[in-house]
């Protein structure tokens, strides 16, 4: 019944790229998340975004950004209470164009709720990266 879920990260890169030591409300001022089974936010934070993911099938983080000359790439996503995942922590492809991919574990409870972090990181023209991270959640689904 479950479905492999695509989960894109769209960020203000170049706004971004230029700040030094945001915080993490401007962090999170400058991203959007959305996906492809109808996740979204009760209260229209990042915090709380949620997506709908199923057993045993793939979840799929991507970086984007409409802004030229930069690029954003899933550098991992990290566990913060208790993984979905075989894994606490999912490496991504590496890159400038990184995405980040994992399998929901076989009888993960359903309505498991998994906070969890994405890290992504910022490119510039010259492919100096930026680090940074936001903290959505995950529901498991059979």
């Amino acid at each position: 019944m479950g479905k492999k879920v695509n989960i894109t990260l769209t960020v203000q890169a170049s706004g971004l790229y230029g700040m030094s030591s945001p915080t993490q409300a401007q962090v999170d001022s400058h991203c959007t998340i959305a996906d492809d089974n109808y996740g979204s936010s009760p209260n229209g934070t990042l915090e709380d975004f949620q997506s709908n993911v199923y057993n045993e099938n793939d979840v799929k983080w991507l970086g984007a950004t409409s802004d030229s000359g930069f690029t954003v790439a899933i550098t991992s996503i990290v566990s913060k209470s208790g993984s979905i995942f075989d894994s606490g922590t999912l490496n991504g492809s590496g890159g400038r164009s990184g995405n980040v991919e994992g399998k929901v574990k076989k009888g993960t409870p359903n309505k498991q709720i998994d906070t969890y972090t994405i890290n992504f990181s910022v490119y510039d023209n010259g492919n100096n990266p930026k680090p940074f991270s936001i903290d959505p959640k995950l529901q498991s689904n059979p």
